[in-house]
C-alpha cells in the first residue's frame, strides 16, 4: 500500500501525493550463445569502425583548435602591430604613448606565443595509428580463428 509523501493545500482542500517504493530486482548478465566466426567478425568490424571514428574525431578536433588559434593569434598580432605603430606616432601629437606600448607589446607577446604553439601543434600531429595496429591484430586473430576450425554459423 502506498504511503503519503506530502500534502499540499490547493484552495480549501488538501491534496495527497502517493509515493510507491521501488522494488530492486537483480540484473542477470547477458547470456552469450556460442558465437561463430561470422558473428565475432561483425562485432569486431563494428568496434573497428568505432575506434576509427574516435581517432578521426580526435585528430579533427586537434587540427581545428590549432587552426582557430592561428587565425585568432594572427588577427591579434596585426592589431598589436597597429597599436605599436600608434605608440610610435603618439609623441608627435603630444599624446601618451606608454599605455599603447604596454598594450601592443603584451598582445604581441601573447599572439606570438599562441602562433608558436599552434605551429608546433600542427607539425607534431599524432596521426591515427591505433586503428592500423588494431586491423593488423584482427587479421592475425581471423587467421587463428580459421586455423582452429571453428564453424561458420
Amino acid at each position: 500500500m502506498p504511503f503519503l509523501l506530502a500534502t499540499a493545500r490547493s484552495g480549501n482542500t488538501l491534496a495527497y501525493f502517493p509515493c510507491y517504493m521501488a522494488t530492486v530486482h537483480p540484473l542477470s548478465p547477458p547470456v552469450r550463445e556460442d558465437e561463430g566466426v561470422v558473428a565475432r567478425l561483425t562485432r569486431l568490424l563494428r568496434l573497428e569502425v568505432e575506434l576509427g571514428l574516435v581517432e578521426g574525431r580526435r585528430l579533427i578536433y586537434t587540427l581545428a583548435i590549432a587552426v582557430v588559434t592561428v587565425i585568432v593569434a594572427a588577427v591579434a598580432l596585426i592589431a598589436s602591430l597597429v597599436t605599436l605603430v600608434a605608440a610610435a606616432v603618439a609623441p608627435f601629437f603630444n599624446a601618451r604613448w606608454e599605455p599603447l606600448l604596454i598594450a601592443g607589446g603584451g598582445v604581441a607577446l601573447l599572439s606570438l606565443a599562441s602562433l608558436t604553439w599552434s605551429v608546433w601543434r600542427l607539425t607534431h600531429v599524432s596521426w591515427p595509428t591505433e586503428t592500423v595496429k588494431s586491423f593488423e591484430e584482427n587479421w592475425q586473430w581471423l587467421a587463428a580463428q580459421l586455423r582452429s576450425r571453428l564453424t561458420l554459423h
